[in-house]
């Protein structure tokens, strides 16, 4: 039956409900695990797994569609904005946690010590892997943008050649990151400049990895990708530069002016 509008009727999904189980899953695994529940391990790795498979579903779904010459221009439209939208709201989220370490850090109480950063808190030397970390999502940028407009003019090696440049970079910035973390002279529960530095780096670390995987899954799929239909990887480019700018923001706010002394 021929359609007489741009729009795509989406089918029934259960894919939406799933993840949010998924996701309320692993975040009670995670809560009890932090509290030291027996066995919480298993209910916050079944909550991850869970999270990877219906994303992968979710994915093969749309990419169903996109093939299915579903995504017309004006559907494309939609997407888009529809990045951007959850980008705003993502960009929301950084600002409260940002926000906290700021309010703290430019008066600290006397439960700090009236110091900032509190009393026995050694601050991560930003230019050592904070720095290094910097210059990796620096080039991830430029590689992405390239393989963005590769794809755009219908160089599919060159586009190619960028994505896996980028996922690697991330992957990189992901590891030392951890690295950092292991190496850090305090805690998530060492005041409040633990719990705002380790939420704040740790949520945008877990935005590098879905980026990652986003891109990952536009390599895999960029065979059946066109210069008019490559909304995915526009998408996920764009999610990426998100990356890049709440890490310049974190580098410049918490690593930087957030080690330096202050009293209250």
């Amino acid at each position: 039956m021929k359609l007489n509008h741009p729009f795509h009727l989406v089918s029934l999904s259960p894919w939406p409900f799933t993840s949010s189980i998924a996701v309320f899953t692993t975040a009670m695994g995670a809560i009890m695990y932090f509290h030291r529940y027996e066995n919480a391990y298993l209910m916050l790795s079944f909550g991850f797994v869970s999270i990877l498979y219906f994303m992968f579903v979710w994915w093969r779904d749309v990419i169903r569609e996109s093939n299915g010459h579903y995504h017309t221009t004006k559907v494309q439209q939609g997407l888009q904005m529809g990045m951007i939208l959850f980008i705003v709201s993502e960009a929301m989220f950084f600002v409260g946690f940002l926000w906290a370490f700021i309010h703290f850090a430019a008066q600290p109480s006397v439960y700090l010590g009236n110091e900032w950063p509190p009393v026995g808190i050694i601050p991560v030397d930003w230019t050592r892997r904070p720095l290094l970390n910097s210059a990796l999502l620096a080039a991830s940028y430029f590689s992405a943008n390239v393989a963005k407009y590769a794809m755009e003019i219908n160089l599919k090696k060159l586009c190619i050649t960028n994505l896996i440049i980028t996922i690697l970079l991330g992957l990189l910035f992901s590891y030392y990151q951890y690295l950092e973390y292991s190496d850090s002279a305090f805690t998530l529960s060492d005041s409040v400049f633990g719990s705002t530095f380790f939420i704040a780096t740790g949520f945008h670390g877990f935005h590098v990895i879905v980026g990652v995987l986003f891109l990952l899954v536009c390599l895999l799929t960029l065979k059946e990708a066109t210069p008019n239909h490559c909304v995915g990887l526009r998408l996920a480019v764009l999610y990426w530069h998100f990356v890049d700018i709440v890490w310049i923001f974190l580098m410049g706010i918490i690593y930087y002016w957030g080690s330096y002394s202050r009293h209250g």
